[in-house]
């Protein structure tokens, strides 16, 4: 899978590759359903023995430990599914903005992530969803499955000719039941957004939802954690601290320094990730997907299957001092939802979320990167605030979290109007 990502990575009119790609994953995904159906018919006998059985105290102690093995195998099943469908993940980002493909992964009408699919195998327009696919190819537009990603919400296929998601819903019959009717509003309200980049009621928020471009070019510390993990497979350990604030700590079978990793942030206030166990909990997406930022097919393999572990930690302190910009004071707050509160001298409130921050970790950008962006936006925001909606009014900070998800927007009342940095950086 790696090899095919690679491949269509430095060619993206690569659509054999595409294709091989989308039917590899399908397949790991589907073999994995399999063994977890199995797995899951035998820890149901095995407990229905257990239940119903009367042996001897070896035989009932025997029988639980069956049961928590087969557990175990359920759980591993679903890891593997995740891991592919990150693969999935992947070919869609090569593609696509990554600011873009996070509104694929949330509702349309209320503050919640969208359910999946679930089960792939058995699934009746399946082969209806591939004809769509190789459809697509054969047209020469790059497209992947919903299904084999654990971004894309939205449609069976999506297409990925441009920087915005494009879902398609394939049906196999003209005829549409209640729940087909709101999938296809569901897609049309988000190509809508996509397109016009603004809409009203957007996810249930009051107003008007606006989505606007970060403008500034990214930079990111990609390199430099590769190199870390490369150090630490020859010493056991290894730390990299590629620009102020911002340390990353790998461990490969060596004795960890925590001293070494914390130190510099005892007289700071930091923010810490354990990536290894985001992984396992299924908590990367929408973020783009380890697969691309570990290069190494090796090293990506030893990270999946736990022979590395990676720490990240980074200075909210040194994030507000780099976002210093006059008549702004900024505020690290880590039991918000928006790690850093800018407010403004006139009452004006501006919330960072801690899920735009978390790019540090996930996705290995640039602190810099992050504090150049919002000063810029801290910085013209007043006077173009002044021009559109006259004076900004106090806001209490504590509820702006219940009017808010995942994209940069005005909200206005009658009383008071102001600007919310997005969750996810848009």
């Amino acid at each position: 899978m790696v090899e095919l990502l690679r491949a269509i990575e430095a060619d993206q009119d690569d659509f054999a590759s595409v294709k091989a790609l989308n039917l590899l994953i399908l397949k790991e995904i589907i073999l994995a359903e399999l063994r977890q159906d199995k797995h899951r018919a035998k820890h149901k006998e095995l407990k229905r023995q257990l239940k119903t059985g009367r042996g001897t105290k070896e035989v009932s102690r025997a029988l639980r430990t069956k049961i928590k093995r087969t557990a175990g195998f359920i759980d591993r099943c679903a890891k593997q599914i995740y891991i592919w469908k990150c693969c999935g993940d992947a070919l869609a980002f090569l593609y696509l903005d990554k600011f873009a493909i996070k509104h694929a992964y949330f509702d349309t009408d209320r503050f919640a992530i969208k359910r999946d699919a679930g089960m792939i195998r058995g699934k009746v327009g399946l082969v209806g969803e591939l004809t769509c696919l190789f459809s697509a190819l054969e047209h020469k537009v790059p497209a992947v499955l919903s299904d084999i990603t654990n971004t894309i919400r939205f449609g069976d296929v999506c297409l990925l000719g441009a920087s915005d998601p494009v879902p398609i819903e394939v049906k196999s019959s003209p005829k549409q039941n209640g729940r087909g009717k709101r999938q296809a509003e569901a897609i049309e309200k988000l190509r809508s957004f996509l397109e016009t980049d603004r809409a009203v009621g957007y996810r249930g928020a009051p107003g008007e939802t606006k989505r606007q471009a970060v403008n500034l070019p990214e930079r990111t510390n990609v390199e430099a954690l590769n190199a870390c993990i490369a150090d630490a497979k020859r010493t056991g350990f290894a730390i990299s601290r590629p620009e102020p604030g911002v340390a990353y700590a790998v461990i490969a079978g060596g004795q960890p320094d925590y001293a070494a990793i914390v130190g510099p942030f005892a007289d700071e206030r930091g923010a810490f990730w354990s990536l290894n166990g985001d992984k396992n909990d299924f908590a990367w997406a929408p973020y783009m997907p380890f697969i691309l930022t570990i290069r190494d097919p090796q090293h990506l393999l030893d990270f999946i299957e736990g022979r590395i572990f990676i720490i990240v930690g980074a200075s909210m302190d040194e994030l507000c001092r780099q976002m210093a910009a006059p008549g702004w004071q900024i505020a690290f707050d880590p039991a918000s939802d928006y790690a850093l509160h800018c407010v403004h001298e006139s009452g004006g409130v501006v919330g960072i979320s801690q899920q735009f921050v978390a790019r540090v970790a996930y996705e290995f950008v640039s602190l810099s990167w992050i504090a150049d962006c919002q000063r810029k936006c801290l910085e013209t925001l007043r006077a173009g605030a002044m021009n559109t909606y006259g004076p900004f009014q106090p806001v209490d900070v504590a509820q702006m979290h219940n009017y808010m998800f995942g994209e940069r927007r005005w909200l206005r009342s009658d009383a008071e109007a102001f600007f919310v940095q997005d969750s996810l950086g848009d």
